[in-house]
């Protein structure tokens, strides 16, 4: 009989175990803690489904402070480690472990649950909403090297398919030598092995552009805990940009042993043109580009016009954007006030696998 509970600490290896059987990965233990254990917002509410002792299944949700722009917080949950034994399928467990998971998300006054997702059928069976997918954009630097890695994403890729990846990277390389080599930044771009100092108060202000908008609270500790103390990382890229030594923008990245770099976030100061900003993007891209980097992948949102207004800097900074992703999950399970579609949301929503 399948049976559900809290998982401790003294289950970590356990589930561990279980999620790198099925998925064939080798996640360390350090991985689980930091993700699981260690939030700059407390220990996640993890629950397993378990039969005579064996783990068959697992889902929790990761304590995420959200703020608005009217300074409320708003206390939520991260959907992640979902996982069933493929024995085990047909038994509903993904549904029972959501009900008592719910029931657990209630008692530590987590106000909604949300996350990604590209199965969107189950999560709809259970009355999340989905109100958006995220889409992508890119910039390649080294055409054969980005292909190589692009075209390997996906096994089932047939010729026409690698075809059109290797079409893709072509245009995008095109594009970015037509863009980065023109209307560099004029503020003064510094390089940090880590920067945490007024980044909070830089994402407050831009997030204050509507009262409707709402988005992680990003503390130090936070950004220390999702980017810095990051075990999944190979290598960050923090660059400050600065006006008479005040903070007006940041873009932070990190990398990969294969020359891939993704957007963690960028934010600007409000005050700065469409112009400024997307030199900016340009300026920091051109950098990576010189250090080696391959390409460059981004997270792109269309949802609100402060998602919006980034996409559209990316493209005129000569970023290729691709209106193609997985879905948004979002449910409530008290009256936040607040609607979905206006969440800033960046690759800072992720636990940074990638």
């Amino acid at each position: 009989m399948v049976t559900y509970r809290i998982a401790t600490p003294d289950d970590y290896e356990n589930i561990n175990n279980f999620h790198n059987r099925i998925y064939k990965k080798n996640r360390t233990m350090e991985q689980f803690y930091w993700e699981f254990h260690n939030g700059p917002f407390g220990a996640s509410i993890y629950v397993i489904a378990e039969d005579e002792g064996k783990v068959v299944g697992t889902n929790c949700v990761i304590p995420i402070d959200l703020i608005t722009a009217e300074n409320k917080i708003i206390r939520s949950g991260k959907s992640e480690d979902t996982l069933v034994d493929p024995d085990y399928r047909g038994q509903k467990i993904f549904y029972k472990i959501y009900d008592f998971l719910f029931e657990k998300c209630r008692e530590a006054n987590i106000e909604v649950i949300w996350g990604f997702t590209a199965a969107k059928k189950p999560f709809k069976n259970l009355e999340f909403e989905i109100p958006f997918d995220h889409q992508q954009s890119l910039a390649v630097n080294k055409i054969w090297k980005s292909y190589l890695y692009l075209a390997g994403l996906n096994p089932q890729n047939k010729f026409m398919d690698k075809l059109k990846i290797f079409g893709l990277c072509t245009l995008s390389k095109f594009k970015t030598l037509g863009k980065l080599g023109t209307n560099k930044s004029k503020f003064d771009i510094k390089v940090y092995d880590t920067l945490t100092e007024g980044v909070d108060e830089l994402i407050f202000e831009g997030l204050q552009q509507s009262r409707e908008n709402f988005a992680i609270l990003q503390s130090a500790n936070f950004q220390q805990w999702r980017i810095y103390d990051n075990p999944n990382y190979f290598k960050t890229h923090t660059y400050g940009i600065y006006e008479q030594e005040k903070l007006i923008a940041l873009m932070v990245f990190n990398s990969h042993e294969n020359g891939i770099a993704y957007l963690c976030q960028a934010s600007f100061r409000g005050k700065l043109s469409d112009t400024e900003k997307a030199n900016i993007i340009k300026s920091v891209t051109a950098r990576l580009f010189k250090s080696g980097i391959s390409a460059v992948r981004t997270w792109m949102f269309d949802t609100n016009p402060l998602n919006k207004e980034e996409a559209e800097l990316f493209q005129t900074a000569g970023y290729v954007h691709l209106n193609r992703g997985i879905g948004f999950v979002w449910k409530e399970l008290t009256q936040t006030g607040v609607n979905p579609k206006n969440f800033i949301v960046s690759r800072m929503a992720t636990q940074g696998a990638i």
